[in-house]
C-alpha cells in the first residue's frame, strides 16, 4: 500500500548575500502514520567545509548539531499529534527563516516504502549526489587558485562583487588593482549536452552584460575550463563547441590545471598598463 510523504530539503546557507548553498539533510513526514523522519550530513563533513572554505568549521558542526536537537525534539513530539497537527508542525519547520539553516519547499512523494528506507532514499539523491554537480567542482578549483595564488604572494584576487546595471555579481576571484580582473572556474561535468550548453549561456550572458555596461573588460576575464569525465562524444563534443563559442566572444578560456596561465593573469593585474594573455 503507498503512503503520501511529505519532505523538504534542509540547506546550510553560511553567505546570504550570494545565495550559495549546500544541501545537508532532508526532513520528511506520513502524516497519516503520525511518523517524523530526518537525515543529516555529519558534524564534520568535509564536503561543506571545502564547498564554503572561508567558513569556520566550528561554525558548521555548531549548527548541524544545533538542528540536531530541534529535529530530534520533533521526532519525539511527531508520535503524540493527529495527522493535521503534523502537517502544521511541517509547514513551521519549512517557514522561510533568516537563519544559517534554511528548508526547501515542502515536497511530497507516493510510494509502497517505509519511512526510514525512503528517507535515506531521499538522503542519498539530495545531499550526496549534490556534491557531484559543477557548483561543488567549481569551488574545488577555486579554492585550488587561491591556494596556488597564496603560495605565490599574489593575495589580490578577493571574493567581490560587481555591480552592473540591472544586477550585482558576487564572484569569488576578484582583483580591483589597475583595473578589474576576474578568474571564474567553470565544470563542464553535467549529464548531458542540454545542460552544458545552458551553464555556459548563463556565464556568457552574464559577462557580457557586465562588459557591455563597462563594468568588466573581456581581455580581463580568465576562465579555466573543467570538462566532462564522461567519454560520451556527445558531450565531449559540446565542451569543445563551448569553449569554442567563449573563445569567439572573446573570452580567454584555459584548463582549469594550467597553474602558469593562471599565474601569468594573476600578475597581470599588478602591471600599470597591463598585456594581452596569449590563448
Amino acid at each position: 500500500m503507498k503512503t503520501l510523504y511529505q519532505y523538504a530539503i534542509v540547506r546550510f546557507l553560511p553567505h546570504a548575500q550570494t545565495g550559495e548553498f549546500a544541501n545537508v539533510g532532508i526532513v520528511l513526514c506520513a502524516p497519516d502514520q503520525a511518523v517524523f523522519e530526518f537525515r543529516l550530513a555529519p558534524a564534520r563533513f568535509a564536503r561543506v567545509t571545502d564547498f564554503f572554505e572561508d567558513v569556520d568549521g566550528k561554525l558548521y558542526k555548531t549548527t548541524i548539531n544545533t538542528v540536531q536537537t530541534e529535529l530530534t525534539r520533533l521526532r519525539d513530539y511527531a508520535a503524540t499529534v493527529l495527522p493535521k497537527e503534523l502537517v502544521a508542525v511541517m509547514q513551521e519547520l519549512v517557514r522561510p527563516r533568516e537563519t544559517l539553516v534554511r528548508y526547501s519547499d515542502l515536497r511530497t512523494v507516493l510510494v509502497d516504502k517505509k519511512p526510514a528506507a525512503i528517507a535515506d532514499q531521499l538522503f542519498e539523491q539530495l545531499v550526496h549526489r549534490t556534491f557531484l554537480t559543477e557548483a561543488y567542482q567549481e569551488q574545488l578549483m577555486v579554492r585550488a587558485i587561491r591556494a596556488q595564488l597564496k603560495t605565490e604572494k599574489l593575495t589580490h584576487f578577493k571574493q567581490q562583487p560587481l555591480v552592473g546595471r540591472f544586477e550585482e555579481i558576487t564572484l569569488p576571484l576578484v582583483a580591483k588593482t589597475n583595473d578589474t580582473f576576474v578568474i571564474r572556474p567553470l565544470a563542464f561535468q553535467q549529464q548531458n549536452a542540454t545542460k552544458m550548453m545552458d551553464h555556459a549561456q548563463t556565464w556568457l550572458g552574464r559577462f557580457a552584460r557586465l562588459a557591455q555596461n563597462d563594468v568588466l573588460k573581456k581581455q580581463n576575464i580568465l576562465l579555466p575550463l573543467q570538462g566532462p569525465t564522461n567519454t560520451n562524444p556527445k558531450l565531449i563534443g559540446a565542451f569543445f563547441e563551448v569553449s569554442r563559442e567563449f573563445d569567439q566572444l572573446g573570452f580567454y578560456t584555459i584548463p582549469h590545471h594550467d597553474t602558469k596561465a593562471i599565474s601569468t593573469f594573476a600578475k597581470q593585474a599588478l602591471v600599470a598598463d597591463g598585456f594581452a594573455l596569449q590563448h
